[in-house]
Order: structure tokens, then C-alpha cells, then sequence
């Protein structure tokens, strides 16, 4: 089965050239690859870091397409990567992961359930007891009043951390994606009823075959050793440095 790479990025050289390297030797390599596409938001670096980033991309995937917008937006940066996309699967990254084992085409065997739209690579990060709540990633509370009550209705929790999603399902979403809101949020938190409506019947699933985690966020390290803070607002995720300017 063809499968597209989509790989959402900041200036970030180092960080984009490591994550690359590890899943290309250790996952990209037993896949069979059909396009890669990889967007280059000017966020964290220099017009001499982004540079330094579209090399790496050239030297480590030829012919790939790489998008540089002027302005930064995660949303944008999903949208214009999957809706790009023609393969039957999409396999979304981006440039602060690593493989904690090798991931091979067994991470497509999910898919033979026709329900499952999306399977998500179980990270160290993911507060997530797949022996106690099992591979199906949902949610099945809701709140009133702000007390959380149990429901009979699940929600899938469809994600942006690294997944391999079905074409078509990643294509859909990318055209109702509004590029005001964080794009995983819009997919179960009331942001976006359009999108989160048409969801609803599908599933998403953890990949995590020995049921422990497979991927680790690179990010946070680098991100705390620059004092870089995340937050939300909004709507949207927000990065911000200890002198409170934005990045």
C-alpha cells in the first residue's frame, strides 16, 4: 500500500535532520513510499536555519515538495500537507520525534478493520494504559457543570502526534480543518462541529504492540533548554520564551 510523508516542521536543522535519519533507517525504509512533503513554518529559526532545513530535506528525500508560507500556523501547515496528498495512506510527522524500535508494515495491519481511520504510534509522552483502557483511542465522559460524568457515547480522540491515517480520511479532514483553531482540538472539543460530526463514526487506534510505548517527543528537551513555553489560547497553541515575546 502506497503511503505519502507529511512532515510538519519549524526552522529547526538539527532536530528536523535526526528525526528524518531515525525514521527513515528505521520505518520509512520498509514502507512503501510514494511522495514526501514537508512544510517549513518561520517559527524558532533564521532564513539561514530554514535553508539549512530545505538541504537536509533535498539530501535525504529527492524530489520531495517542501512548502515555506510566510506567516506560521500548525493548522495551515496540516491542511496544505494532506490535502496534497494522493497515496492511500499518509503518514504525518513531525521534525522533534524519534523511534523507540523499529516500525515496520505491521503498523498497517490495523487498518483491516474498515472502522480505523487513523493509527497513532504509541509515545513515552502519551499518558495512555493500553492495558487497561486497550488500543482504541476515545473518550467516553462528558462534563456537567464542570463535573466529569461517564457516557454511553464514545468520541474518538483522532490526533496530530505521528500516525499513519488513511488517504482519503486525511483529505477530508484537511478540508474542513479551520486554521483558527488548534487542528487536533477541532476534532473532538466542540471547536469545529462540522468536522467533528463527520468523524464521529470511525475510530482511531494506538499502536503499541507490546503494549509500550514506540516513539519519543524530541521536542520538549530542546524546547526547555531554549526556556520556550507552550500554552493555549484561543484556540490555537501559543509558543513564548521566559521574556514572554512570542517566537
Amino acid at each position: 500500500m502506497a503511503i505519502d510523508i507529511c512532515v510538519v516542521a519549524g526552522r529547526r536543522p538539527d532536530l528536523l535532520e535526526a528525526t528524518l535519519r531515525d525514521f527513515q533507517d528505521r520505518c520509512f525504509r520498509f514502507l512503501d513510499i510514494s511522495a514526501c512533503f514537508v512544510n517549513i513554518d518561520p517559527i524558532f529559526g533564521d532564513a539561514d536555519d530554514a535553508r539549512a532545513c530545505v538541504s537536509i530535506v533535498d539530501r535525504l528525500f529527492p524530489g520531495a515538495i517542501v512548502f515555506q508560507p510566510e506567516k506560521a500556523n500548525f493548522c495551515s501547515a496540516v491542511k496544505r500537507l494532506w490535502s496534497s496528498t494522493s497515496a492511500d495512506h499518509v503518514f504525518h510527522l513531525e521534525d522533534d520525534w524519534r523511534t523507540l524500535t523499529p516500525l515496520d508494515q505491521s503498523i498497517l495491519a490495523p487498518f483491516a478493520d474498515r472502522s480505523v481511520q487513523q493509527v497513532s504510534l504509541h509515545t513515552i509522552n502519551q499518558n495512555w494504559d493500553i492495558r487497561r483502557k486497550g488500543h482504541l483511542y476515545e473518550k467516553r465522559s462528558f462534563k456537567l457543570w464542570g463535573v466529569k460524568l461517564p457516557s454511553f457515547r464514545r468520541r474518538p480522540l483522532f490526533s496530530t502526534s505521528p500516525s499513519v491515517l488513511r488517504g482519503d480520511f486525511a483529505r477530508l479532514a484537511a478540508g474542513l480543518l479551520d486554521p483558527a483553531y488548534d487542528p487536533e482540538k477541532q476534532f473532538y472539543s466542540n471547536t469545529n462541529m462540522v468536522l467533528q460530526t463527520r468523524v464521529a463514526p470511525y475510530r482511531t487506534y494506538i499502536f503499541s504492540p507490546n503494549r509500550t510505548p514506540v516513539i519519543e517527543d524530541t521536542g520538549r528537551l530542546w524546547r526547555d533548554e531554549r526556556r520556550i513555553t507552550k500554552a493555549f489560547a484561543n484556540g490555537q497553541s501559543i509558543w513564548t520564551r521566559d521574556d514572554e515575546s512570542a517566537v
